[in-house]
């Protein structure tokens, strides 16, 4: 019986646990699919593994360390360090300490990180293709506060994406032609 009762009371305290997602949580939005079409792209007539290498070389080029590096799933992560210190946001600091408002914090540093999944496509028929394939990449950055906090985002520019596929296009090109 106290095994029982224990079981129901270890079942009503895991089940109050539980987390609800928030309401449309996984509702796709116009913005959402603007920014994904962003980050992907389609390659035609090049092997996953020519494209992973394609991607590897462009990131370092970029001056990407790589993470990790996975190619049997077509994954790819790498990061870089950069100084965050923004002169606008040092201005704004500097005005309200003159104003007596105390001491603001400022961006210090950032990591810049890279998330790159190369995936193929189906043929139609509900197989992957061998020579059709997406290319995914996002660009996020966690920035640290002179104040030790840290704050995260996605970066969204359109030129930062283009920048980075006109590199891959020429990359697949040489690798495709052994240059």
């Amino acid at each position: 019986m106290k095994r029982i009762i224990v079981a129901a009371c270890a079942a009503l305290l895991i089940g109050g646990c539980a987390v609800q997602a928030p309401p449309n949580t996984f509702v796709v939005t116009p913005e959402l699919l603007q920014q994904r079409q962003l980050e992907t792209r389609r390659y035609d007539g090049t092997k996953e593994a020519d494209l992973l290498s394609a991607s590897s070389n462009v990131l370092q080029d970029l001056g990407f360390n790589l993470e990790n590096s996975e190619s049997r799933l077509g994954v790819l992560t790498a990061s870089k360090q950069r100084d965050a210190t923004n002169a606008g946001e040092f201005a704004v600091a500097l005005v309200v300490a003159l104003l007596g408002g105390g001491v603001t914090a400022t961006s210090k540093d950032q990591v810049i990180r890279v998330a790159l999944v190369v995936r193929p496509m189906n043929d139609g028929n509900g197989k992957a293709s061998e020579s059709s394939h997406l290319v995914r990449v996002t660009f996020q950055r966690i920035v640290r506060r002179t104040n030790g906090t840290t704050y995260a985002e996605t970066l969204k520019s359109e030129e930062l994406y283009r920048d980075f596929y006109e590199r891959l296009s020429k990359s697949v090109f040489l690798e495709a032609h052994k240059i």
